[in-house]
């Protein structure tokens, strides 16, 4: 099992992932059955980000995804035989993709959803970094603005990834140290 150092190379792991997975789901004869005269419309990704929140993305040729982690699901539980700390990170992997109505648009954003979900519980090491995956959950029409939401959608697949993570003081790094906050105020 490989450690990770920070949130950002879980995001990486995932992104790595998805990148290697969702065209081998795309191809599987479930799916293609599933699909049917469909199954052209899912091609591959186009952009792929990491930002610090899905809604963050300014502009994107579709199908784009995004990826980003809000942080820590729970308290790190320190590992002292390792050396380490457990810990469990939410991630976010958020898709935007178009279609001709809202109809269309709706049920794609969910197709792609599934996809992706079906591509990481299919890896749930996240190639070799993560010690396990759990499906946390996922929303769809996260654009508000009816009058985009008609042919642009969107929807977030949440994944909780169980990893370890180095010890830093044994990295070199300084110790936490307590802080003192003063606050002086003129009258």
């Amino acid at each position: 099992m490989i450690e990770i150092g920070s949130a950002d190379e879980l995001c990486k792991a995932a992104e790595t992932t998805l990148r290697a997975a969702l065209p081998m789901v795309l191809n599987l004869p479930e799916v293609k059955g599933y699909l049917g005269a469909r199954a052209p419309e899912f091609e591959a990704i186009k952009e792929w980000h990491q930002l610090p929140t899905l809604e963050a993305i300014s502009s994107a040729k579709f199908p784009a995804v995004v990826i980003t982690t809000p942080g820590l699901v729970g308290p790190p539980v320190y590992q002292r035989s390792k050396q380490s700390w457990e810990t469990t990170w939410r991630l976010a992997i958020g898709i935007y993709d178009r279609a001709g109505d809202h109809a269309a648009t709706s049920a794609r954003v969910r197709d792609w959803i599934a996809f992706i979900r079906t591509a990481l519980l299919r890896n749930v090491t996240l190639g070799g970094v993560a010690k396990g995956i759990t499906w946390a959950g996922e929303e769809y029409d996260l654009l508000p603005d009816r009058k985009h939401a008609r042919t642009i959608g969107a929807g977030a697949l949440a994944i909780d990834v169980r990893v370890d993570v180095p010890d830093t003081l044994g990295l070199g790094l300084p110790a936490a140290t307590k802080t003192t906050t003063t606050l002086t105020v003129n009258p």
